[in-house]
C-alpha cells in the first residue's frame, strides 16, 4: 500500500545520498586543482617580483617543444630555493639560457612558492576548480543538514500518528 509520508522520507534520504555522492566527487575535483589554486591564490595575493637564475632547461620525453625550466632563487631573508616549470610549448614562449636570469613571483608567506612571472595565468583555471569546488560542496552539505533535519522533523511527527 503506498503510503505518502513514507515516499516523502525516502525521498528526503535519497537526496541525501545523493548529496553525499556529489560533494565526494566535486571536492575529488578541487583536490586535483589544490596545487595549481593554491600557487595561484597565494602569488596573485601577495605575490613579489624577484630575479631567478635558470639552472636546467630539461627536455620533455615525447614533445619536442616542451621543456622542464629549473631555477634558483632567494627569498628576502636570503635563503635559497629551488622551483621548476614544465613548459609544454617552450618552443613559442620566450628562451631562457642556463645561468641566464629569469623574472619570477615568490610568495612573501611561503618563499618556497613560486613561478614564472609570465605563467601566472596559466594556473588561474585550477584555483576556480579548487573555488568552486569547495563552495559546491559546502553548499551540498548545508543543503544535507537541512534534509537531515527535515528528516528528524518527520520522525517527531511520526510518533503523534
Amino acid at each position: 500500500m503506498y503510503y505518502p509520508r513514507e515516499a516523502a522520507k525516502d525521498h528526503l534520504y535519497n537526496r541525501i545520498v545523493m548529496l553525499t555522492v556529489a560533494c565526494c566527487v566535486v571536492l575529488l575535483l578541487a583536490g586535483m586543482a589544490r596545487n595549481q589554486g593554491i600557487l595561484y591564490g597565494v602569488l596573485n595575493l601577495n605575490g613579489v617580483d624577484t630575479r631567478g637564475t635558470v639552472t636546467q632547461l630539461e627536455n620533455i620525453p615525447m614533445n619536442k617543444n616542451g621543456k622542464v625550466i629549473h631555477y634558483r632563487y632567494a627569498d628576502e631573508q636570503g635563503q635559497v630555493h629551488e622551483g621548476q616549470h614544465a613548459d609544454e610549448r617552450y618552443a613559442e614562449h620566450t628562451q631562457y639560457e642556463v645561468d641566464g636570469p629569469i623574472p619570477l613571483l615568490i610568495s612573501r608567506w611561503m618563499p618556497d612558492k613560486s613561478c614564472i612571472a609570465s605563467q601566472l595565468q596559466s594556473y588561474k583555471t585550477g584555483f576556480y576548480i579548487m573555488t568552486g569546488g569547495v563552495l559546491l560542496a559546502l553548499l551540498f552539505l548545508l543543503i544535507s543538514g537541512r534534509t537531515f533535519w527535515q528528516i528528524q522533523a518527520m520522525k517527531e511527527q511520526d510518533r503523534f500518528y
